[in-house]
């Protein structure tokens, strides 16, 4: 069997649906080394789960397409793009934001913004689920999580979407991208300054990073500032288009949207199904440190390891009519949120969040009907879903 032309800046995977390709890829050439980028592409859920545990792939010289495969450098501020023992104590600061009972005690002021938030979709018929809804929700949780003003919301959401900006005749992200980038250090540097000064309480991650950093000198401005800039990003940005995803497979699903009417208790499952089939983040990476054999190839010190979740979460050895929405799917196992030591670090907040915000809108919106015309979907390599979703209210 001959190997499928791929690329991961090709217009079939960021123009299109890449999910034939991925589906050819796992059948062909599960594991594709592509000479020009000195990387390999693994598309099977095995591989990817099995590789996210490996120690000897590091994050430490990027995780993005366009760090690992175009050269654009790695944050070391980051805490995502860390490794032990430097990402040890940031991890674990952050943990006591998101553990499971801290996110359990968040549960009602989310559903106190996904009401305000539905109130005007409501009134006016419908409305953007995702720029009106799923996506301001998001960004609000985010605040609360980073310690940025919850009144800045509307500003940290537009900044952030604007890191998808794509250029048709260019790979890899755009000045426009870049510009929010700065724009978004300045502000958050600017907020640190203020929260010195006494003006602003210092809440969430900044908070915590600052009590760390008056007994660890070690901790600089520049992490506080930049692994905030990583909490927000987090909590803005995927979550609420797997939200999206799910009110879209529900509409285009009506057996399984009158099963989640039937039985409600499958809401938080009909969200991470929705996550696993329509997964945005289509991929992230690694770097080699040390000479891995694994299986039937050899991975060398310095090439580069990209795992495929898109493709992984629709591997047909590991899920049973992959393509299919089932919310009782019941998966034992998913890399909707990663695996292994970088494992997504609001996972327990965002599964919370999305059984929220599904409830509360198939309470106040049971009868939605999603306009296509009017939704548009990203065009980028990295991220995928709704960038935005509208629905009229029958």
């Amino acid at each position: 069997m001959s190997t499928p032309a791929y690329d991961p800046f090709m217009a079939a995977v960021v123009e299109g649906d890449p999910n034939a390709l991925y589906a050819e890829l796992r059948s062909s050439t599960p594991r594709l080394f592509i000479e020009r980028y000195n990387a390999w592409f693994f598309s099977t859920f095995e591989d990817v789960w099995n590789l996210e545990k490996e120690r000897t792939l590091s994050v430490a010289n990027g995780i993005t397409p366009t760090q690992l495969l175009l050269g654009a450098p790695p944050n070391p501020f980051m805490v995502s793009q860390m490794e032990p023992p430097i990402h040890t104590p940031f991890r674990a600061a952050l943990n006591t934001l998101v553990r499971p009972s801290v996110a359990q005690k968040m549960e009602e002021a989310m559903r106190a913004e996904a009401r305000a938030l539905l109130a005007p979709i409501v009134d006016r018929g419908g409305g953007d689920l995702l720029m009106d809804y799923a996506g301001p929700l998001a960004s609000r949780v985010g605040c609360w999580l980073s310690g940025l003003p919850l009144a800045d919301s509307p500003y940290l959401m537009r900044t952030i979407n604007q890191f998808f900006h794509r250029d048709p005749a260019k790979p890899g992200d755009t000045g426009v991208g870049g510009q929010a980038g700065v724009e978004l250090i300045g502000y958050i540097t600017n907020f640190l300054a203020q929260v010195r000064a006494g003006r602003h309480p210092a809440t969430g991650s900044l908070g915590v990073l600052l009590d760390e950093q008056r007994t660890d000198p070690s901790i600089t401005d520049d992490h506080i500032v930049f692994i905030v800039m990583n909490v927000q990003i987090a909590a803005s940005d995927t979550v609420p288009k797997g939200i999206a995803a799910t009110f879209h497979r529900l509409w285009s699903n009506p057996g399984e949207r009158e099963k989640l009417r039937a039985m409600p208790h499958w809401t938080l499952s009909s969200f991470l199904e929705a996550v696993r089939i329509d997964m945005p983040t289509q991929m992230q990476g690694r770097t080699v440190t040390e000479r891995l054999e694994f299986g039937d190839i050899v991975l060398e010190p310095g090439q580069k390891t990209m795992f495929m979740f898109a493709s992984a979460n629709r591997d047909e050895a590991e899920f049973d009519a992959p393509d299919l929405y089932r919310i009782d799917r019941g998966n034992r196992r998913t890399l909707g949120f990663g695996n292994g030591l970088h494992r997504c670090l609001g996972v327990h907040v965002a599964q919370v969040e999305g059984k929220v915000a599904i409830e509360e809108a198939m309470a106040l919106l049971p009868g939605y009907t999603v306009d296509l015309a009017a939704s548009r979907k990203h065009k980028t390599e990295y991220v995928k879903g709704w960038s935005n979703l509208v629905v009229t209210i029958q």
